[in-house]
This record gives structure tokens, sequence and C-alpha cells, in this order.
């Protein structure tokens, strides 16, 4: 029975690290999401942590689902289903997301899951998604969240052993070890990268009372407008800027090398268009460390955004192979964790 919970409790946790893995390389929540806004107020507040199922596909009227918009991922309720697509609200909210054409009908391609509900109420964490907002900000260095990851999987798969009377040790291969600390720290890496990707948005109206407040522009108009990108960081980054449309497009480079602490300003043509409303003008934009050529990152990028991440891991991993060979790391090595009875490795592993 042990040996079936403690088989149990690594599947769902191997599921979910590798469910969290793919959602970060393909920007998207696959078991776990939080609100960023009210407009789920009461069913769902700003900051809370929530169960979903990715695999969900049979839809129905009142389904909180997880999805896909112009602004990013969004959770709300279904309103009704037409044969163009999905019609969304939020509880909160007045009218529908598809009312006047602000957003068009949610296709079933752009949900990522339908929230778990027990009892009719969703399976939620109360402010769950702030404290791991927060921590998600704290720790921007990739070692930092690889240290964390690594204590997880130590508390996780270091009790392989048989139980032996009076055992005083937990034994760990070393090799084994740094080759699952190596994976978690590829991991994180590419987590912290992906993390830090976003957007820039610009809203502006289309009215007729152009020109009398900033940003009210006649319909039919053109103007340039400013927007920033700024490198936190240490280090300097590359930066993809992307995302243009019919009505607003970038009138210079959409590739820049930003050191640490600087900032870059480029320029965005936009035609207003006739119909009289608000409009947001979104760029979707993707950083990567300045470590391999840029002429080499460009070239990945034109083919997909997602194979720079594939070079910096390869990359990351010859350096962690280089470096296992260099410490003379052999089969025999084994790390020894001395064994408490009642202690929290003991309670988790079931042997105290």
């Amino acid at each position: 029975m042990k040996k079936l919970l403690e088989f149990t409790f690594a599947f769902i946790v191997v599921v979910f690290l590798l469910g969290s893995l793919a959602g970060f390389f393909l920007n998207r929540p696959v078991f776990l999401s939080y609100a960023y806004s009210d407009s789920m107020t009461p069913t769902i507040n700003r900051g809370d942590l929530f169960l979903m199922n990715p695999l969900a596909r049979n839809f129905e009227v009142g389904d909180i689902v997880v999805f896909h918009k112009r602004d990013g991922w969004t959770v709300h309720r279904i309103f009704a289903i037409t044969g163009n697509g999905i019609l969304t609200k939020g509880d909160n909210n007045v009218a529908t997301d598809q009312q006047d054409g602000l957003y068009p009908p949610v296709k079933d391609s752009d949900v990522a899951g339908k929230v778990v509900v027990l009892f009719s109420k969703p399976l939620l964490l109360r402010g769950g998604g702030d404290l791991i907002n927060s921590i998600r900000l704290k720790l921007d260095n990739p070692y930092a969240i690889a240290i964390l990851l690594i204590a997880g999987a130590v508390l996780t798969f270091s009790g392989g052993n048989k139980k032996r009377k009076r055992v005083k040790y937990y034994r760990v291969s070393v090799k084994t070890l740094y080759a699952v600390a190596s994976a978690l720290i590829i991991a994180g890496f590419l987590f912290v990268t992906v993390a830090s990707w976003g957007t820039l948005a610009l809203t502006y109206s289309s009215t007729l009372a152009g020109n009398q407040r900033e940003g009210w522009y006649l319909p039919g108009s053109t103007f340039d407008r400013n927007l920033t990108l700024e490198n936190n960081a240490f280090y300097p980054f590359y930066y993809f800027v992307d995302g243009e449309s019919e009505r607003a497009h970038l009138t210079g480079p959409t590739f820049f090398r930003i050191g640490g602490g600087s900032s870059v300003t480029f320029s965005v043509h936009v035609t207003v268009p006739r119909d009289t409303r608000i409009y947001r003008e979104e760029f979707g934009v993707r950083s990567y460390p300045a470590v391999l050529p840029a002429s080499f990152v460009v070239f990945l990028y034109s083919l997909s955004p997602y194979l720079p991440l594939v070079a910096y891991a390869t990359l990351l991993a010859g350096l962690l192979v280089v470096f296992y060979c260099l410490a003379g790391i052999s089969e025999g090595d084994v790390l020894r964790i001395r064994k408490r009875r009642g202690s929290f490795l003991s309670k988790l592993l079931g042997d105290g």
C-alpha cells in the first residue's frame, strides 16, 4: 500500500512538472492558472489560483473556461454557443466580451481548458495566484528557481530505498542527483526566459471629436506613437517585437539588443479605422539572453520563436556535461542524508 501511495504521489508530481513545462513552451496554462482581474468576482477573485482540466472539450453554457484573446489568457463563463463560436462573459461584467464586436467569438482551439468545479463551485485557492506571481517576480535568476526545483525533486524522489529496521541514512546516487538537477536547471532557465515574454500595447479612440483630447483621433487619419522597451536585468538581452495588424505596423527594426538597465524606443504607425470606438493595438515581445551570436538567434527566430530556446537549452546542457566530466563524478559516488525519526522527510516518505 505504501509503495502504491509513493508511486501515485510521484506520478502526480511528474505529470504536473511535465504539463507545466509543456505550458511554458506553448505559452499557455495547462493545469493551473489564476485570475488577473475582477471580472469573475465573486466566483473567482483577482489573484485566486484555480485548477483546470486541459482535456475538456465538451463545453456547455455556464461552464467556466480559460481561453486566449488579444489581451492574453482570460477566465470567463460561457454565455452562449453559436455557429460562429463561443460567447463569453465575466460574472462581474455587464456585457459579453463579444458585444459591439470588441472581441470575436472564441474558437474551440483558443480554449486552454475548463475550470474544475466541485459542488457547483470552482476548485481554487484564494490568493494563491498572487503568492505565485510575487515569487516569480522576485526569482528572476534561473539558478534560484533551479534550487527550489531541485529541493522539491530530492524530497519527492530520494525515498526509493526499501524500509529496513533502524536504517540511519538515505542513499542517493550523486550521478542520478546531478542528472535530475541538470534537467531542472535547464527547465528553470527556459521557464524564466519564457516568463519574461509579454506585450506592449497602445489604446486610442476613433471619434469625430478627434484631437480634442490626447488619444482621440479623427476616423481615417494617421498618427505615430512611440513605445519603449526596457531591460531591467543586469545583463544584455535580445528583443523581438511582432504583432503588426492592418491598422498598425512598426516603422523601424523589429530586433533589438538592449544592454542591462537600458531601454530603446521604437515607433508605430497607426491608421485610425472609420468606425468610431476605442481600439487597442498589441505587440508581442520575446526576449533571449545575449549569449549566442545575434545573427544565429535571428535566423532561428525567423523559423520559430521556440527554436532559440532549443539552442540555449543545448548550450546549457553542453556546459553541464563538461562540468560533470571535469568534476569526475563516478558511478560509486553516493550522497548520504542522515535519517531522523519524526523529521519532515521521514514523514513524507512514511518512515517516521
